[in-house]
Formats: structure tokens, sequence, C-alpha cells
């Protein structure tokens, strides 16, 4: 089959960073996956909470490539569990452009699929590179800004912040996102600029979930309170972490966030951004507190950090557990699960170490 046939590395200003630049010229084809169900999950107890995780889907109006695997991703979910909890996007929903946005609309009304929460990423940025209706990566526009592209983004969502939370079945869902991009600071790159009042609302509600983890029902404190995790969504990875993560910075105040999530071993915190492949790089790593990666549906990359070949689609389907959770990464290209499921348990690991990903 043809796959994209091109990726572009150009100039950051003022800093040198990988972009993606995603072809929309229809170079690429879906393969016609096997018929046959995704098998069950052989877990023998029952699961507290199931979501489904995709990442940098990457949904463009001119680009019918990223709606097909958009598509094709929802409906592998549904045909997976179709009462499942939440579907999650991690980042990079569209190229910053309102047609962008309006497409995604359109897929999520025309497709079956659990009730939806995302974060930003830096594509959601983008219009800042829109002259018109071209992009020149070489120039903001002065017509775009982080505060029309947050506002862009809540708005979508109806989200009275660019990060936000919930909690299902007594596991906090803490969802974060970059506020700011190059027009407010050209260092910023594309990492995810944190402010100050998303770092504290981050450290208090782990403070308060261990809390919980800790207390008795009669009051007091418990010796082993029920296991629960918090799970943290972020677009770009913290460095160091998973295979990937250190080509750029990730966060501009990474230090502070691993600052604070190393206080808590019970995070698991998902990201996306490298594109990096599950199956061939390690996307699951345990220091104080672990890490997951989650690859791409619109374009995965190997771990020489260029496109594959033949072309991939990947996102995760997660159980939670008390005590675990359990991950399963999907190929939407063969319509397959990838390798065996990934168990996960917390509790800290010292300095930081791969976890096998099958």
């Amino acid at each position: 089959m043809t796959v994209f046939h091109t990726l572009f590395r150009i100039a950051a200003v003022a800093a040198a960073v990988s972009w993606i630049i995603i072809p929309t010229d229809g170079s690429a084809s879906i393969r016609s996956a096997a018929a046959a169900p995704f098998p069950a999950s052989t877990e023998r107890d029952k699961p507290l909470v199931t979501f489904s995780l995709l990442s940098d889907i990457h949904v463009q109006e001119n680009d019918e490539m990223s709606q097909q695997l958009f598509v094709k991703a929802l409906k592998d979910h549904y045909s997976i569990k179709s009462d499942n909890h939440m579907l999650l996007i991690n980042g990079d929903l569209t190229n910053g452009a309102g047609e962008d946005f309006d497409m995604l609309r359109q897929l999520l009304n025309s497709t079956p699929h659990a009730p939806v929460h995302a974060t930003m990423g830096n594509h959601e940025y983008y219009g800042m590179w829109r002259h018109g209706s071209h992009y020149n990566y070489a120039k903001l526009s002065k017509q775009w800004s982080s505060v029309k592209a947050t506002a862009q983004f809540m708005d979508f969502f109806g989200y009275s912040k660019a990060y936000h939370e919930t909690t299902l079945q007594g596991v906090p869902f803490l969802f974060m996102s970059g506020e700011a991009y190059r027009d407010v600071d050209a260092s910023f790159a594309e990492d995810a600029y944190l402010s100050e009042e998303q770092l504290v609302w981050l450290d208090t509600r782990l403070a308060e979930h261990q809390a919980r983890r800790n207390a008795k029902p009669g009051g007091g404190t418990a010796a082993r309170g029920t296991d629960l995790p918090a799970l943290v969504f972020l677009h770009q990875p913290l460095p160091g972490t998973l295979d990937g993560s250190s080509l750029e910075r990730g966060v501009v105040q990474h230090e502070r966030l691993r600052a604070i999530l190393e206080k808590y071993p019970f995070v698991v915190l998902f990201s996306g951004h490298t594109h990096w492949d599950w199956e061939t790089t390690n996307q699951l790593w345990r220091g104080p507190f672990v890490a997951v990666g989650s690859a791409s549906v619109r374009i995965v990359y190997g771990p020489d950090n260029k496109p594959l070949h033949p072309a991939k689609s990947e996102s995760l389907f997660v159980e939670v557990y008390d005590g675990r959770i359990v991950v399963r990464a999907i190929d939407h290209e063969d319509g397959r699960w990838i390798g065996d499921p990934a168990v996960i348990h917390w509790g800290g690991g010292g300095a930081g170490s791969r976890m096998p990903s099958q």
C-alpha cells in the first residue's frame, strides 16, 4: 500500500524543535482488518472503570485520512465495550483551525462513543501559524493568540478552564493542558506551559486523594486504604520517562511537575505527543510514579523518530481495578490487540525504570 511519503522537520522560532506536519493529500489508506472481534479481557474480577485513550488524532477539515482513522478508532472502541465509561482524547485533536473543530464535532456526532473528555495539545495552538487559507510555519499570525486558542478549546467542550477534573467510582481523573504558546514566550516552543494555578490545583487534588486512600470509614487512619490510583493526563510527556520523551523538554515546568508527582506513588501519568509505537518502543515507565504513553491514532513513529512503513494507528483501552490497572494497546490498521495486556501496579520504584510493554 502507499503510505505517508514525507514528514518535515523545520526550524522552530527561537529554538530547534521537531514538528509534525501531517500530509493531507490522501497518500495513505486503511488496511482491511480481519472481521474477528477483539478477544475479551481475561481478568477474573470486574473493573471499577474502563476508558478509551486516544491521542494525536490530528483531525483536519481537509485531511480525509485523519477523519477515517479517527472514526475507525471510535468504532473499534465501541465494539470492545459499548458501555465504556469514558472516551479520552489526550491532545492534538486538530490543527487549531475552527474548521477542524467543526469536523471533529461532526465525526463525534455521527459515530457512537462514550462520554468525551479531552486535553489540549500543542497543535491546538496551530491557528497561530495560519495565514488566510494556508499555514506558514516560519511566521506567527497576528490574527490568533494563546488566549483565542484556549477559548476555542474550552468553548468546544464547555470547560471553564483549560484543565479540569472528574471522578468515577472514587478514581480521580485529572486533565491537564498547556496554557500558552510561542506568542507569549518563544522559548515555550512545543512544550506545555503550566500555570502556577494549575500546578497548585494538581498538588491539592492529589493530596486530597491521598487522604481519602488513608482514611478509615469510622475515622482515624487505616493501615491500608482502598488502593485506587489517581490518573493524570497531559499531552506532552515528562522527559526521561518513556522512550522518545527526552527529544524535547516536553513541559516548561517539568522539574516542578515531577516533584509534585513524585510525592504520590499511586499516580499514573498518561501522555501522547511523541507518536512513538507501542509495539517496538517502551511506553511504560515506573519511577516514584508510573508513566504510560499512548502512541498516536493519526501517524505512528518508530524508534528512529520517523513514521513507520507500513503506517499504523494505535490507541489504548484501560481497565481500572482496586490495586492495579490493565492497559491494552490496539492496532487499528489490523484490527488487533498489540501483545499481551500490561498489568500495572503502583507503589514507587526508585529513580525510574523501564517496564516491559508486553
